[in-house]
């Protein structure tokens, strides 16, 4: 496609589906909620149809490790191309730059273009914090809150402090943060080798260069990269398009561009010891991630003993009470219905106020339970109970918990004291 002749409307066409993506996905809901949101108050992420409570971390920790595995695959292969292509510091900056563009041609005044410029981009920091608060906060219950002037100081103060930072730093700083501050700009060449992705200059065409440093005027990161890789390039391609829009008009195809490795020799093969490794090591983690969405159980429970009332003689038929709090947590996003039963002890007495009982979708209730046991049952002081929680649905769902069971009246053979 014509339109899509040059790096930079392929970069512009990419910004604008990731700008559809990351401001729409917060309106998408599935079963009532959020596709994609990390609720603070309840610690609880809902991940397109899921609900991951805090409790189920080891998700958190999966996602990490695949997060900075990948991270180093993907720069080992192709270099910085993220921050040139997706990075949200690129493509806002970029957005920053247009909206400058924009004020001059409506008003054709430096100094009211200067004004307009800064009020546009205050109003857009604005929607982009928003943004990044939508992920945390529903944006149909933010729009309500606004509406009826109740947004809590959280929700309000967070916003202002994120869009005064984006104002900040889309109206002053841009490209200026990817060469001076970005961290991943400096452990980049940690993962670079002979074979990643570059952008580079053809030196064995040197001749040809005509010196017009278009590809200097165009780096948003103002530098030349005639002078060989830089940490500052950020692979976005500006110079390439520079270029080979001068060497067109010479009939000549451009000095710049994307190489894999040598600038001379242009190398694709990608597989070597460091990058198979990380892949391995990426495909394990992966697999293990699918493996425990798989056997993900979307209920959990635990049992805790009343310490403040470890154990009651009730002096009725000999029993034994003990007490007991439990939680049960309903993970998925529908009601459900559990049923709670008891093992460990012959003859034990669960007393529970309902049973089965039914728990709301994405809920957690606490009940008191007590359990009774006859003293003839008891031979140990300590004895193991198996509290097993089902659903009345599903039978494939059940789960198991132990809780001790105190009689310290009895000696560890049975004998009373």
């Amino acid at each position: 496609m014509k339109l899509l002749s040059t790096f930079r409307a392929k970069r512009r066409l990419t910004a604008r589906i990731q700008s559809v993506i990351v401001l729409g996905l917060p309106f998408v809901r599935i079963d009532g909620e959020s596709a994609l949101r990390f609720d603070v108050p309840s610690l609880k992420l809902y991940f397109f149809g899921s609900v991951i409570w805090i409790s189920e971390a080891y998700f958190f920790l999966l996602v990490s490790l695949l997060f900075f595995i990948g991270v180093m695959l993907f720069t080992m292969l192709y270099g910085r191309i993220w921050c040139g292509w997706a990075c949200p510091q690129t493509v806002l900056s970029d957005f920053s730059r247009r909206i400058a563009a924009m004020a001059r041609w409506l008003t054709g005044h430096r100094a009211l273009s200067m004004v307009l410029t800064q009020f546009f981009i205050l109003a857009f920091s604005i929607v982009v914090s928003a943004g990044l608060i939508w992920y945390f906060v529903s944006p149909y219950d933010m729009a309500k809150d606004i509406f009826s002037r109740s947004l809590g100081p959280w929700t309000l103060w967070s916003w202002i402090f994120f869009a005064a930072l984006a104002y900040l730093n889309l109206a002053f700083v841009r490209q200026k943060f990817c060469t001076s501050v970005c961290p991943y700009a400096r452990f980049q060449s940690a993962f670079f080798d002979h074979k990643t992705l570059t952008i580079g200059f053809d030196g064995d065409r040197s001749h040809e260069c005509r010196g017009c440093e278009a590809c200097v005027k165009a780096c948003p990161a103002e530098i030349d990269i005639r002078n060989g890789l830089q940490v500052e390039c950020i692979n976005c391609a500006e110079c390439i398009d520079a270029c080979a829009g001068r060497m067109k008009r010479l009939h000549k195809r451009g000095l710049i561009g994307y190489f894999f490795g040598r600038v001379d020799r242009d190398v694709k093969q990608t597989a070597r010891p460091r990058v198979i490794g990380l892949a391995v090591a990426f495909a394990v983690i992966a697999a293990l991630f699918i493996h425990q969405i798989y056997v993900r159980v979307p209920v959990d429970f635990l049992v805790i003993r009343d310490e403040s009332r470890p154990y009651h003689q009730t002096g009725f038929k000999g029993d034994m009470l003990n007490t007991y709090s439990l939680f049960v947590e309903n993970r998925s996003l529908e009601p459900e219905e559990y049923l709670l039963g008891l093992s460990g002890v012959e003859d034990a007495e669960l007393v529970i106020p309902r049973n089965p009982f039914t728990l709301p979708p994405n809920a957690m209730v606490k009940f008191t339970i007590y359990v009774f046991a006859r003293r003839s049952s008891l031979r140990e002081r300590i004895t193991r109970l198996q509290f097993t929680l089902k659903s009345t649905r599903s039978s494939e769902i059940r789960i198991t918990r132990e809780a001790p069971f105190l009689y310290p009246e009895r000696t560890e053979k049975g004998v009373e004291i």
